[in-house]
């Protein structure tokens, strides 16, 4: 009699142990109506199938429960990461020191140079290569220079500044 409820015992675990197993898979990995979401990515599946029979009796054979039992885990990562680069320096147009030839070397335009370390920055605008006449416009400065060179200057020239930059 003692044998009847083991095996008896033991069929309502499992068939309550499917049930369960049964139940998880709905609310796991599908709704109510049993349609299952789907999602991109790698989906991994594990299947469990267990069978279990008991000893049969006088009655009739012990029932075979088989519980299977089914997990799927989708897992969708992205991310996006924007990086905007500083502005980049102004170019040097022309090195402190020497003589340009307007159009060939320096466009005209205006152009400036930061305080020189010296103390002293001369510029000059020249409609020749550089006599005492060939002088348009020219400056002494310890500060900041700022400088329109025109279309109709020749020469441009500079002594003791700091690189000139294009505004």
């Amino acid at each position: 009699m003692m044998k009847k409820h083991v095996i008896g015992y033991s069929a309502t675990a499992l068939v309550a142990l499917g049930i369960g197993a049964a139940g998880a898979g709905v609310g796991a990995g599908a709704d109510s109506s049993g349609s299952t979401p789907t999602a991109t990515g790698s989906t991994p599946t594990t299947t469990v199938t267990q069978t279990v029979t008991g000893r049969g009796t006088a009655a009739g054979p012990a029932p075979t429960v088989t519980v299977t039992a089914r997990a799927t885990k989708t897992v969708t990562a992205s991310t996006t990461k924007t990086v905007t680069a500083p502005a980049p320096a102004p170019a040097v147009a022309m090195a402190g020191n020497g003589t340009y030839q307007v159009g060939v070397d320096v466009k005209p335009g205006v152009y400036k140079a930061t305080a020189a370390g010296s103390g002293n920055c001369y510029w000059a605008r020249l409609s020749g290569p550089g006599t005492l006449a060939d002088i348009i416009n020219n400056g002494n400065s310890s500060g900041q220079v700022l400088v329109t060179i025109k279309s109709t200057d020749k020469f441009f020239e500079s002594s003791g500044c700091n690189d000139w930059t294009r505004r």
